[in-house]
């Protein structure tokens, strides 16, 4: 019966996150405050880096912002669930409660992608991934941060820092694997009560950098026929 129970969460999970993912607010911010339809403005992709070439980067900022939060709010939720309620007593103890809320994040760049809301056009999930790394272990954000504006220092296309970024992200999370103490600075709810950092994270970290990778294999094939772009804001005017 706990198998069952441990099944009936996993699938909950992903649909909630994917519910809550699903809602662009590329779509909703350049539609409805600047008069903007976002998919007839430059790459036609609902995300952050496409909203700043439509209305300037702090549009950009914003929206990545809340793209990330639609990610933390299911996992932080799920966590919440399994580790203060009778739901967490449900689930076998023999299997990671992380399984659940990881899902959760992972779901939530599904809707990013895919949202249910606006024609199954969305973005590419990297402000999902943000969030998804916020909600879980922050020091990696710490790290993976300045690794990221290092690489678009140098390259200025943030197709490639955002790949890259990715990658370096699932191997630093093999590190708790390996050791586990390196972790020491991950988000935990009061008590002890830390996020499961085990080989599982690094599943769903390696899960995140494919799926991830895939949305951006046109950005690749331009990069490797060298006709990629460089990533500009669109400046907004003084007044």
């Amino acid at each position: 019966m706990q198998i069952f129970y441990f099944i009936l969460f996993l699938i909950t999970s992903i649909i909630s996150g994917y519910l809550v993912g699903s809602i662009s607010f590329a779509v909703l911010i350049t539609k409805h405050v600047y008069n903007i339809d976002i998919y007839a403005v430059g790459s036609g992709n609902a995300g952050g880096t496409n909203v700043g070439r439509a209305i300037g980067k702090y549009g950009a900022y914003s929206v990545i912002f809340l793209d990330a939060l639609k990610c933390i709010i299911p996992i932080w939720t799920w966590f919440a669930l399994c580790t203060f309620t009778p739901i967490g007593d449900l689930i076998p103890a023999s299997i990671s409660q992380g399984y659940i809320y990881y899902s959760a994040g992972f779901g939530a760049a599904l809707g990013h992608t895919f949202p249910l809301y606006h024609k199954f056009k969305g973005g590419k999930a990297v402000s999902c991934y943000v969030g998804f790394v916020v909600a879980t272990n922050p020091m990696l954000l710490v790290i993976g941060l300045p690794f990221f504006l290092l690489m678009f220092l140098f390259t200025k296309r943030v197709s490639i820092c955002s790949i890259l970024t990715v990658i370096f992200g699932f191997l630093y999370s093999l590190v708790a694997v390996l050791n586990p103490a390196a972790f020491e600075w991950t988000f935990f709810f009061g008590n002890g009560y830390k996020v499961d950092t085990t080989y599982v994270y690094s599943i769903y970290m390696a899960l995140y950098a494919l799926f991830i990778i895939y949305m951006h294999r046109s950005n690749i094939k331009r990069l490797i026929n060298h006709t990629e772009p460089e990533t500009h804001y669109k400046k907004n005017k003084k007044n």
